[in-house]
């Protein structure tokens, strides 16, 4: 059958090394090609700096978004449990615990705001950003800092779906690290002991961070020890037996970490509560997925496509034989695994594209490679290859990266200052069923709101959020598209109790009805009473930076309060019935303003549906 195959395929089946992986990309062309093409080494070397300065620039972009775009409510969830686990108070407030929340705890600064932490944690996702990033160029297998290198590194960094997701506070990035660290082992590191061991610790330890972990890395230790390269010299019982003792110890290492820091039994109820979503929870397909890569990746799907028929077509032809790791059948086994776990999975959101995208970058490139030897013969065809690259996958990143830039986190950096201003750290809860406020409490760490889990809390025995807040009550709401699952009744408690200086920031409080009346207060602190026009909530002035700015003087209501005179500056009240009393012509209103000012702000108001916004 070798008669069938092209020069590259046979390259590719019978070599023990990739052609491209231990020379730069300057050795596939012919003397001729080489000469009319490259000319001197001073073309490469401008060629490798061209790619050197394309990284070096979306290092420097990446920083800038990672600083400036907008948080997702799961970055806000992570961050809050860190924040917690990072604290010396009670660590059960958390609800849950994983590997990831753990080592992010020791990124964040103790007594920091919530919008610092936020900051924190995401700088040290784009670390781990450019990591990924690297880990994916030398998973290509090339020469590090040839050129081949330097190209599959401009790739890895221009893929589409890692900007979307890849420097966001989740324990998918550190996953995927993971991952690509196993795949480095297995497919292009040496096969010894130490090897094996390492794929056994870093099995479990991936346990430890995501729930999911085991759908990547059981199947690929198990090919890596059942399958070893050609070059293996160790029985295959002794590197299972490593691995196992790898994997062993790791698993017990932190088994008695996590039970010495009081953490395994939150451990539990992060597994649990996967455990169930994943077999109760609301489930979805894959499309919504998957259709951002016509747009986002199309020179990557088309090579992807290529590929997988070309590694069938060898396959057909050679059968048994075409089973080697020297060829890109483990490519595309490790890509076709990763699709596979996205179609079984019960809610694949957007983001796991992440374990899907790199993996069929790395299948994409050893197809690409096979096309570039067969370029050698017509070297004018370059030109037209480069095109294609340029916009079939260098556009269409920029047009999907460009759009980062319309959703900042400056309206989620003003509702965090603001809600900090208003509250304790220790004494005024915060409820916006996501964490944002990661700087205060909230009212019980059942009161996240999940997809996953939603019909559940929502349906179950209880206790509902109204419950919760009748138990605890929040100084501040801050609302989103999450708080509009709640339903009627729970919206009907939060409008009876707070009051709204704008759409996504409500405050302890009420509205009264001309000339007085009772209030009940349900936490005790400093409240703001005055007339209507003159509280600053929303719908008392225009939106408008002149109005929002317009310069005020504070006098007392004219009336009475439980029968006493009130004054201009904020009073203290205590939980119970309060009687307000003034003119009919006067509407008063009683606004929460905490420990630390004696008036909120005017705000510019904005749909608390754009607080957060997901898969845009």
């Amino acid at each position: 059958m070798s008669e069938l195959l092209t020069p590259s395929q046979k390259s590719l089946a019978h070599s023990g090394t990739p052609a491209w992986a231990g020379r730069d990309i300057w050795g596939w062309l012919p003397g001729r090609a080489t000469k009319s093409l490259v000319g001197t080494a001073g073309w490469k070397l401008a060629l490798a700096l061209l790619l050197l300065g394309g990284v070096l620039g979306l290092l420097a972009h990446s920083l800038y978004l990672a600083a400036m775009r907008i948080y997702q409510v799961d970055e806000c969830m992570e961050v809050y449990v860190a924040r917690v686990l990072a604290g010396a108070g009670d660590k059960s407030a958390a609800g849950h615990a994983t590997l990831f929340q753990v080592l992010l705890s020791f990124c964040l600064r103790g007594g920091a705001a919530a919008a610092e932490c936020l900051a924190s944690a995401r700088l040290a996702m784009v670390i781990l950003f450019w990591v990924n990033w690297l880990l994916l160029a030398c998973a290509t297998g090339a020469r590090l800092l040839s050129l081949r290198w330097l190209a599959a590194l401009a790739g890895a960094a221009t893929l589409a779906p890692l900007w979307d997701y890849g420097f966001e506070v989740r324990h998918d990035n550190l996953l995927l690290a993971g991952v690509l660290g196993m795949w480095c082992l297995a497919r292009f590191g040496r096969v010894n002991l130490g090897a094996s061991l390492a794929l056994g610790v870093a099995t479990a330890l991936l346990q430890f961070v995501a729930f999911k972990s085991f759908a990547y890395t059981v199947p690929l230790s198990l090919a890596a020890l059942a399958f070893p390269r050609a070059e293996a010299k160790l029985p295959r019982w002794k590197l299972a037996l490593t691995w196992a003792a790898g994997a062993g110890g790791a698993f017990l290492t932190i088994r008695f970490a996590f039970g010495a820091a009081g953490l395994w039994q939150l451990y539990e109820n992060n597994f649990q509560f996967l455990s169930t979503a994943s077999s109760h929870g609301h489930r979805f397909g894959p499309g919504l997925a998957l259709t951002r890569l016509f747009h986002q990746t199309p020179l990557l799907l088309a090579l992807v496509a290529a590929g997988s028929v070309s590694v069938g077509l060898d396959f057909w032809r050679r059968g048994r034989a075409a089973l080697t790791w020297e060829s890109s059948l483990p490519e595309f086994l490790l890509f076709s695994g990763a699709f596979g776990i996205l179609l079984i999975n019960p809610a694949p959101y957007p983001y796991n594209l992440l374990h899907l995208a790199p993996y069929a970058f790395l299948f994409a490139v050893r197809y690409a490679e096979a096309i570039f030897s067969e370029l050698r013969a017509a070297p004018g065809l370059l030109p037209l290859a480069a095109a294609v690259v340029v916009f079939a996958h260098v556009v269409p990143f920029a047009i999907a990266t460009a759009r980062h830039q319309n959703y900042p986190n400056s309206r989620q950096e003003l509702i965090m200052s603001l809600a900090e201003d208003a509250t304790d750290s220790v004494k005024d809860p915060v409820f916006d069923a996501v964490g944002l406020v990661s700087s205060r409490p909230i009212i019980d760490n059942r009161s996240f709101l999940h997809g996953l889990d939603l019909e559940s809390f929502l349906h179950g025995p209880g206790p509902q959020i109204r419950d919760l807040l009748t138990q605890r009550p929040a100084a501040v709401i801050v609302c989103n598209y999450r708080t509009d699952w709640l339903p009627a009744k729970d919206q009907e408690f939060i409008s009876d109790r707070y009051v709204s200086l704008a759409d996504d920031f409500w405050v302890l409080g009420k509205v009264l009805p001309p000339g007085g009346g009772a209030v009940d207060i349900f936490h005790s602190g400093r409240y703001r009473l005055t007339t209507l026009p003159n509280s600053h909530l929303a719908g008392t002035y225009t939106n408008s930076l002149q109005s929002m700015a317009a310069p005020e003087t504070e006098t007392p209501l004219d009336g009475t309060l439980d029968g006493a005179k009130p004054t201009a500056a904020p009073l203290e009240l205590t939980v119970g019935r309060h009687v307000i009393a003034c003119d009919s012509n006067c509407q008063p209103a009683l606004v929460w303003v905490g420990p630390k000012v004696d008036r909120l702000p005017r705000i510019a108001q904005q749909d608390h549906r754009r607080l957060f916004v997901n898969w845009y």
